[in-house]
């Protein structure tokens, strides 16, 4: 016996009502859309302040005026190159070839397009180019010579300081205790100080000359020049020197350094090993290798430090 099923009646349900936004969710979505238009900014804003740490001190901001000088100065050596005539041959070698091979309707096809004022507009705003960033290029190497010559007033008070340790009772004791070490590192602050003293002097009367302040001829101007690479290169050997002497120290009496001391060693010496080939370069006429590679090696040189100064001024 089956059972009838139970008659249920019709009851009106309560419409479902549809999402009606609330006072919060308005709010809530304006906020979101407000941050997003925002992020562009606030990165901005980040930049700037990052930025400006890294320019607190004097020595970073060199560091950055310098890197900006010589990526400028690579980029306009760059565009203003031409290409080498070997990498022309391979080109149009290649263009011989990939004519054999195109089908006759599509060559007609390419053929329709006029190829040569394209390529006449492109050069010369690759020229136009070129000239705008020498320009730039231009005024960040006088900014940094004149950042220099400040530079001569902290050598100064280190070779005032440097006199006057000679004449202490605490350097004749150490000179008692431990000659070797103390004829080192005398030896190391000497050179450092007459090197910084030479190529901060000698590079202004350079760029004093060339900007009308000193009546003096080219030939004078192009000397100085030398000698103060000169200089800039006793400057990087005692660099060098303290650096390899301060290693030396460390594992006699204290051990292997850590992690970060080795990496900002490695940074520093990396930093001042590279310079030896462009000095050479800079000082020798006709140089060692292509202003191109040149210009990009000097660059690359201060952006090591410059990318060791960006990573400290990172907020914690």
């Amino acid at each position: 016996m089956v059972l009838p099923e139970p008659v249920i009646e019709d009851v009106d349900e309560p419409e479902k009502e549809g999402h009606i936004p609330t006072k919060n969710s308005l709010t809530e979505d304006r906020t979101i859309s407000g941050n997003k238009a925002l992020w562009p900014l606030k990165k901005l804003d980040a930049f700037i302040s990052r930025l400006n740490r890294l320019m607190h001190t004097r020595e970073s901001h060199d560091a950055l005026i310098l890197f900006l000088a010589y990526a400028a100065h690579f980029a306009a050596t760059a565009l203003e190159t031409p290409f080498p005539g070997t990498l022309k041959n391979w080109l149009l070698r290649l263009s011989r070839i990939s004519l054999r091979i195109v089908p006759s309707r599509l060559l007609s096809l390419l053929s329709a397009f006029r190829i040569s004022p394209v390529k006449g507009s492109l050069t010369a705003s690759k020229l136009l180019i070129a000239e705008r960033v020498r320009a730039l290029s231009n005024i960040l190497d006088d900014w940094q010579i004149i950042t220099r010559l400040w530079g001569l007033l902290a050598t100064w008070a280190d070779a005032k300081e440097f006199l006057a340790s000679l004449a202490s009772e605490n350097q004749s004791e150490e000179k008692k205790s431990n000659p070797r070490r103390y004829l080192a590192l005398t030896a190391i602050k000497a050179t450092y100080i007459f090197g910084l003293f030479g190529y901060y002097g000698t590079e202004n009367l350079a760029w004093f000359t060339r900007r009308g302040v000193f009546k003096w001829s080219e030939k004078t101007e192009s000397k100085l020049m030398v000698w103060s690479l000169k200089f800039w290169g006793v400057y990087v050997m005692s660099g060098m020197a303290q650096l390899l002497y301060d290693r030396y120290e460390n594992k006699r009496t204290r051990g292997e350094l850590d992690e970060e001391a080795r990496k900002e060693w490695r940074r520093n010496f990396v930093h001042l090993f590279l310079y030896g080939p462009l000095t050479v370069h800079w000082i020798r006429e006709g140089g060692l290798f292509p202003e191109t590679i040149a210009s990009f090696l000097a660059a690359y040189t201060e952006f090591i430090t410059v990318r060791g100064l960006w990573k400290e001024t990172a907020e914690v």
